[in-house]
């Protein structure tokens, strides 16, 4: 929870700049980083017809993400209050490339996905991927994630069941 600044030193004494709070903590020769975006529905009583949605749709994202051959884990979570649509991802690398790919390879099933957001950029996504990169940088909840194997990606663990 963060709480605003209450000014408690002298007028008169110029202040030190706090650093700004942060919940991104950075581990040292990590790969992997997540993706925690919140989507506000434009009416909570939407999130049955959206997960239907996904539900249809969810053999083909798991196929399209597979291309990536960069992407851990990816889910859809709706809150328990059903007002919003969390998308929840552990990648390798950098989170604009990472957006672009998005666009490219699942931008047919943000535009469906979106069109239940609150908000949302213009559609499709394909064709204004500076404004969909933008939204969902500024709805990132950038948290770092923990793990067991924080310098193995995920060619690298393929690779490795390959051999097995």
């Amino acid at each position: 929870m963060l709480f605003a600044r209450i000014a408690t030193s002298d007028p008169l004494t110029p202040a030190a700049t706090a650093p700004e709070p942060s919940l991104h903590f950075t581990l040292e020769g990590q790969v992997q980083n997540g993706l925690n975006v919140w989507l506000p529905l434009k009416n909570p009583a939407q999130m049955p017809a959206l997960l239907g949605y996904l539900r249809g749709a969810e053999q083909g994202i798991h196929e399209q993400l597979e291309q990536l051959h960069y992407v851990h884990f990816a889910r859809f979570l709706p809150s328990p209050d059903l007002s919003t649509l969390w998308v929840i991802t552990e990648f390798d690398g950098g989170l604009s490339s990472y957006i672009m790919d998005f666009v490219g390879v699942v931008g047919e099933q943000f535009d469906q996905i979106l069109q239940f957001i609150a908000g949302a950029p213009p559609l499709p996504v394909q064709r204004y991927a500076r404004e969909f990169a933008e939204y969902i940088t500024n709805h990132n909840l950038p948290i770092s994630v923990w793990s067991a194997y924080p310098e193995i990606t995920v060619i690298d663990i393929l690779r490795g069941a390959r051999r097995l």
